[in-house]
């Protein structure tokens, strides 16, 4: 009797380590979807990372 309770517990430890995975996936894929930002954010990010370009393709910014 003791061993069938022991082999049902590690059962149900398997199948909750294998739902909990399943949902861990699930929130991963979710998390990459691309987030909504407005637009005065996209323009001052692309803003600067054109800043950043050429101060680093012109020496300015990065090179020692």
């Amino acid at each position: 009797m003791v061993r069938i309770v022991q082999i049902l517990l590690v059962v149900m430890a398997i199948a909750i380590l294998a739902f909990q995975l399943g949902q861990g996936s699930v929130l991963a894929t979710q998390s990459t979807r691309e987030a909504r930002l407005p637009n005065t954010v996209k323009t001052i990010s692309f803003v600067l990372l054109i800043l950043l370009m050429f101060g680093v393709v012109t020496g300015w910014l990065g090179g020692l």
